[in-house]
């Protein structure tokens, strides 16, 4: 029986032996299988982090050009409000110098027609002539002339024989 108790212990021995191989290896097996999940994981919990990473960025990029434009229009409508601004008030400035310009303008046609003095009237150097001489150039003058002249004469010297004389020639061109 020692014999037969030996080699039962040998092989129990040897079964036990081939048993805690087997285990080993299907321990070694699970092992492997997990570190293979734990670095695909990793690999995944990487490339999440890498893309989100990356789709910030661009996110970001695409925030700064969107600010860049709004910066870029903005500044194109306060120069645009500027100019509106700028010619709305010039506008109303000529509104409320327009009845000054146009007094402006007839003061400078008086002074105009007080520096020219005679000049323009259809007989020269008229204000430095007498009466007789006035008398002798009227001849061939016409309507609108001799009204000029009377009218002149009214507003300046006011010599009643030529202002009667510039009448009757009125009444004789217009018979």
């Amino acid at each position: 029986m020692e014999v037969r108790s030996v080699i039962d212990v040998k092989r129990v021995n040897g079964t036990a032996g081939r048993l805690a191989e087997e285990a080993k290896g299907a321990y070694g097996l699970v092992l492997d299988h997990f570190v293979g999940l734990q670095e695909r994981n990793v690999r995944f919990a990487q490339g999440l982090v890498e893309e989100s990473a990356r789709e910030i960025r661009e996110q970001a990029e695409l925030n700064r050009e969107l600010v860049e434009e709004l910066v870029r229009r903005a500044e194109g409508q306060r120069d645009l409000f500027q100019k509106l601004l700028e010619d709305s008030v010039r506008s109303y400035m000529d509104l409320l110098y327009a009845p000054l310009a146009y007094y402006r303008q007839g003061l400078r046609l008086v002074e105009g027609a007080v520096e020219r003095g005679s000049e323009g009237l259809p007989i020269e150097d008229y204000d430095e002539l007498n009466v007789a001489e006035i008398s002798r150039r009227i001849e061939g003058l016409g309507a609108a002339e001799i009204r000029q002249l009377r009218e002149h004469e009214r507003r300046n010297k006011n010599r009643e024989t030529l202002i009667d004389l510039f009448d009757r020639k009125l009444r004789a061109t217009s018979a």
